[in-house]
């Protein structure tokens, strides 16, 4: 991969580092390192990204050639937050700062989702030197700043220091109103790579979150108040992922349907610019309309996957949901009368979960026939969450370190995971329209050999049919 050097006088280096290899249920595009890359550019610095999935070399070989005068590193996820299954990603991180160790004296700058979570701790258990917490462009490159003028960091708001040994630091974040400071860079080799591998390029048009869902640590990492790019400029990226060859893509916001004038925007500047792009969001079920979903058909959407969680009204109240089955039954049919793919996300075991409510979402389910299901089971338990302040340290009295290194779930009791695990297992096998968990690993298999064939977009149907065929197959 080439190096972006400006013109004129060389600039401080800056190598980026992308470590999330997990591909369930496809690999995921490093767009948080676009961003941070297309801020350092504008900001005059040289920059390289090392992909994990990738790049040709090993990270340490990168660095060497490199030699890089800052590398920031970024973990996206903790874990894979499957409670029946589940896979930490710390190591990962901290393996890789070893690695670095070795080849360079450069500083080691953590940023992320999942650091956003943990700071102080990963920034102790990982020994980097900084840290990033939050939206990343704007303090990345005021704390390079600040090092390269050799001023000390600890003032920059969302940046995280070593005090002194087992004694970390981590300021709070900005009020995150100044919205998008850059557009992101994106590679084309590494576009190239992605597509090649099934993963459906992302798009961000919007940040923060005001929904209150007891569990979700959008707001926490990204703050409350919603900041939007303009139709324009979502119209200007995807224009350029088109250049690249990218004929598909995710909006990647943690709801796209926050606010009724940002769709009318982004919908109808789509539409004037004819880019004949296809895309999927994630969308709420509160306030959502047949006009709002025909606008985001004729702007492109093919495919929603609806944040619903349960489909029994008492748990919806108890998970912060702010809409009742009726509303999801409502944005179903719509989504099924204008031939829109639509599926629901749901979550089993959470707070006011019992086994009467989990066979109500289960029999409701079964009236939904062109739905697709994506299960799991329990919930994680993160930092700056209300299960967190119910569930976790301040409930408990065990450390934060404790939440880290072992991934906590909440299971309703006298829920048990094996227990759902089970009813769920035992539901799907009359239920081809159904993932509970990470799909297995023959269905994996034969996704890639679609997407090797060129076909993009999320593929539920063809899992659908896998099923449907592995059960006929089963039973014949």
């Amino acid at each position: 991969m080439e190096t972006n050097r400006p013109q004129g006088a060389a600039q401080p280096r800056v190598l980026l580092v992308n470590l999330n290899t997990y591909d369930q249920p496809y690999p995921v595009y490093p767009l948080g390192l676009a961003y941070i890359d297309g801020a350092l550019r504008k900001a005059g610095y040289e920059t390289r990204l090392w992909d994990s999935r990738t790049s040709s070399e090993p990270v340490d070989q990168c660095a060497a050639k490199m030699k890089p005068d800052y590398v920031a590193l970024s973990l996206r996820n903790i874990d894979n937050a499957q409670s029946h299954n589940p896979l930490s990603f710390v190591r990962n991180l901290s393996d890789c700062c070893s690695v670095l160790r070795k080849v360079t004296t450069a500083p080691l700058i953590v940023g992320g989702s999942a650091f956003s979570l943990f700071p102080t701790e990963l920034l102790e258990l990982t020994g980097a030197d900084y840290g990033v917490r939050g939206e990343g462009e704007a303090p990345l490159v005021e704390l390079l700043s600040a090092l390269r003028d050799g001023r000390a960091p600890s003032e920059i708001p969302g940046v995280a220091w070593n005090e002194s040994p087992r004694d970390s630091r981590c300021n709070e974040c900005a009020a995150m109103q100044a919205g998008f400071t850059a557009e992101p860079a994106h590679d084309p080799g590494i576009i190239s790579a992605y597509v090649s591998t099934g993963s459906i390029i992302g798009v961000q048009t919007q940040r923060g979150c005001p929904l209150k869902c007891c569990y979700c640590a959008y707001p926490h990492i990204e703050g409350r108040r919603s900041r939007f790019r303009t139709g324009a400029q979502v119209v200007e990226e995807m224009a350029r992922l088109r250049a690249l060859g990218v004929r598909y893509t995710f909006i990647v916001d943690s709801v796209f349907n926050t606010s009724e004038r940002h769709i009318v925007d982004v919908c109808e500047a789509l539409i004037a610019a004819k880019l004949d792009m296809e895309w999927e969001c994630f969308l709420s079920p509160r306030g959502l309309t047949r006009e709002h979903l025909k606008l985001m058909k004729r702007a492109g959407l093919k495919d929603v996957e609806f944040g619903s969680d349960s489909f029994s009204d008492p748990v919806l109240a108890a998970y912060g949901k702010s809409f009742t089955f009726d509303d999801i039954r409502r944005v179903s049919d719509d989504a099924q009368a204008l031939d829109i793919n639509y599926s629901h996300y749901l979550i089993f075991g959470g707070p006011g979960e019992t086994p009467g409510s989990i066979e109500e979402t289960l029999a409701r389910a079964a009236e939904m026939p062109r739905a697709f299901f994506f299960a799991t089971l329990g919930m994680r338990i993160y930092p700056g969450t209300r299960l967190w302040e119910k569930h976790g340290p301040p409930a408990t009295g065990e450390t934060r370190e404790a939440f880290l290194a072992t991934p906590r779930f909440h299971i309703e009791p006298p829920l048990t995971v094996q227990g759902m695990y089970e009813r769920l297992r035992a539901f799907r096998e009359t239920a081809p329209n159904w993932v509970v968990g990470d799909p297995p690993p023959a269905f994996v298999a034969t996704m890639k050999k679609l997407r090797d064939r060129g076909l993009s977009g999320p593929l539920w149907e063809y899992i659908e049919l896998l099923q449907r065929y592995q059960t006929h197959e089963t039973q014949g």
